[in-house]
This record gives C-alpha cells, sequence and structure tokens, in this order.
C-alpha cells in the first residue's frame, strides 16, 4: 500500500501550482506615446499625460523598464504583475515636454526613434543634438529604431527596406556610438520578409501595433503596443482591467497580436531632410 503524502508536501505541491498558474496569468501592457501639446491627431496635452501617470501610480501599476519585459521574454518568464512599459514615437521635439515629468518621477521610458529626423538640424520638429543629450544623461531611458525615413512603403518593398535598414542602423551608430535590439515598425505594418531582413540584421525584438498583454507566451518578434494618446482614464482603466481578466481566463494560452481601433498611426514627412552633419 502507497503511503499516505505528508501533509506539508502536499500543501507545498498545491501551492507550486497554484503559483505556476498566477504567474502564466501576469502580463505587461506597453502604452505608446507619440507627441504632446502640439495640434495633431497623434498629439495629447502635458496634463493629460501626467493624469494617465497619476492613474498608473493610485492604481497600483508599476512602470518597468523594457529591457525587464524583454528578459522576461528571453527567459519565458512572466513580467511582474500589474506592470507597463511607457513608449514614446517619431522623436518629436515636444518629447521635452514631459521628459521632465518623467525624470522627476524617476520613470523608465523608452524612445523608439525614425533616425533620419533625429539630431538633424534641417529637421527643426524633431529632437535636437541637443535634446538628444539631455536625453542621455538620464540613465531611465532607452533609445530604439524606428526605421530611417519611417514611410509605409518600406515594408512591401524588399530592396527600399534593405537600405532603409541599412541607413537606419548606420546613422543610430553615428548618434548613439552603438547598436540596438529593438525595433517598431513603422506603421506598424509588417511582412515576411520586412521582418526577416530586421532580423538578419540583429534586430532581436519587433515591436507591432496590437491591443493584447505582452506575456510569457508572446513572440518576440511581434510584441504588441496599443497607443494610449486615444485613451481616456476610462478606457484606460478598462483596457488594463480586460488585460487581467484576458489572462486570468486565457493563463499560459499564448494571446496573438490583433488589429485594434485604439492603434494609431503617424504620417511620414513628404521628403526626408539632408543630413547637415
Amino acid at each position: 500500500m502507497r503511503a499516505p503524502i505528508p501533509c506539508a508536501a502536499a500543501m507545498t505541491a498545491v501551492g507550486l501550482f497554484l503559483s505556476v498558474i498566477v504567474g502564466q496569468s501576469r502580463a505587461t501592457t506597453i502604452l505608446v506615446y507619440h507627441s504632446f501639446g502640439v495640434r495633431s491627431s497623434m498629439s495629447m496635452s502635458v496634463e493629460a499625460f501626467e493624469a494617465q501617470l497619476d492613474f498608473l501610480d493610485h492604481s497600483g501599476y508599476k512602470v518597468i523598464p523594457i529591457e525587464e519585459l524583454t528578459r522576461c521574454l528571453d527567459e519565458r518568464q512572466s513580467p511582474p504583475d500589474k506592470s507597463v512599459v511607457i513608449a514614446i514615437d517619431d522623436g518629436w521635439s515636444s518629447v521635452m515636454k514631459v521628459f521632465p515629468i518623467l525624470a522627476r518621477r524617476n520613470l523608465p521610458f523608452t524612445l523608439f526613434l525614425p533616425m533620419a529626423f533625429v539630431a538633424n538640424p534641417s529637421s527643426t520638429a524633431t529632437l535636437s543634438r541637443d535634446d538628444i543629450n539631455a536625453l542621455k544623461a538620464y540613465p531611465n531611458v532607452t533609445f530604439a529604431d524606428h526605421s530611417w525615413m519611417h514611410s509605409p512603403r518600406v515594408a512591401g518593398n524588399e530592396a527600399l527596406a534593405q537600405e532603409d535598414i541599412r541607413k537606419s542602423r548606420e546613422r543610430y551608430r553615428q548618434v548613439f556610438g552603438r547598436d540596438t535590439a529593438y525595433f517598431a515598425y513603422p506603421y506598424g505594418r509588417v511582412t515576411e520578409t520586412y521582418s526577416r531582413l530586421l532580423r538578419e540584421a540583429g534586430f532581436k525584438y519587433l515591436f507591432v501595433t496590437g491591443s493584447s498583454p505582452v506575456s510569457a507566451a508572446t513572440d518576440r518578434t511581434a510584441i504588441p503596443r496599443i497607443a494610449a494618446n486615444r485613451l481616456s482614464l476610462t478606457v484606460l482603466a478598462s483596457v488594463l482591467r480586460d488585460h487581467e481578466a484576458t489572462l486570468a481566463k486565457a493563463k499560459s494560452r499564448p494571446v496573438p497580436p490583433q488589429a485594434s481601433l485604439l492603434l494609431s498611426e503617424t504620417r511620414p514627412a513628404p521628403c526626408v531632410p539632408r543630413l547637415l552633419e
């Protein structure tokens, strides 16, 4: 006759099982912004942005750096419970309106930059060399790639994509002195060929537009981000609540990226400014 399992051992086994289930239900939501306090459909007021940060803080959400999230993906571990990642696309100069707010709160954030425009004297609406230097001095900012010319045509043209990736890589090294493993698709437009070229160029983490949370099961080449500039506090609360409910129900089942009415895109500039440096 099999000996009975000691009570303590049984409780430990149950505890481990529950911890796995709970861990599998964790995820991060990536909130992406564009510009602040300017006339644009992509913009939100500085006050609205700070109100979102207040909401996250008061609701017990933790803003984590993108490096922590991708480490979790590499290790197939669940991200911290009730965590979000803040990303800002396109490198508009209005980033400097909210930078002091983020720095004062000691919050990490990631800038996805179209490299033809940043630190470029002929592109006055985007981050200048002085802006980039000021941002570099902040230890909690991560710089990432958002293509060279930020054109919707790149994804569907292999030759154009190759050239765009090459230029973007070279310019990123000029500005930051190193490579980055992070890339966000312009307009969220993805093709198999474009994805392959980006991976071959050394990009390890590819970010798409989507309304799904990021969990241990998320594909590193299709990491979804939701456009937060269009979210009122009520809708933001609903999105985060829905993410928690979805994960509690699905647990470890992968949630594929999907299109969403909450996604947003930025119009490309009509031409790429000439680099004067």
